[in-house]
């Protein structure tokens, strides 16, 4: 009868959903949705963010964009959250992560994203059962 908002996390009535997705995945100006899918505040990421890469660099456009915080918590938290492909400010459309470099080290999203998936897949293995 309710579903959870993957956006803004409220229970919604079923019937009314659609309505209530297309207000965060609308486009702005210029050309990112509204809002994201993220995790809820209390299942993300609550650590040091000092380390984190945060900004990337598109080199077909040269645009720099800064990645937002609760979005870099939840994929620390679940690095399987996003799909392959991020925003960018200069081209003003999503495309594929392997394009993107991040500006702290270098990295494509696409490698960086691959190795967290693999550590969270290894840590989850990791932990032992109840």
């Amino acid at each position: 009868m309710f579903v959870r908002c993957p956006y803004c996390h409220k229970l919604v009535l079923w019937p009314f959903f659609g309505r209530h997705r297309s207000k965060h995945t609308a486009l702005r100006a210029d050309g990112q949705m509204n809002e994201h899918v993220t995790l809820r505040p209390t299942r993300r990421y609550a650590g040091s963010l000092e380390e984190v890469p945060q900004n990337y660099r598109h080199p077909k456009c040269g645009v720099v964009t800064g990645m937002p915080e609760e979005i870099i918590r939840s994929y620390l938290a679940d690095p399987f959250l996003y799909g392959d492909k991020s925003f960018c400010c200069g081209c003003g459309d999503y495309v594929s992560k392997r394009e993107l470099f991040w500006i702290e080290t270098g990295q494509s999203l696409a490698d960086y994203t691959k190795r967290l998936q693999q550590d969270h897949v290894r840590a989850r293995r990791a932990k032992p059962r109840p």
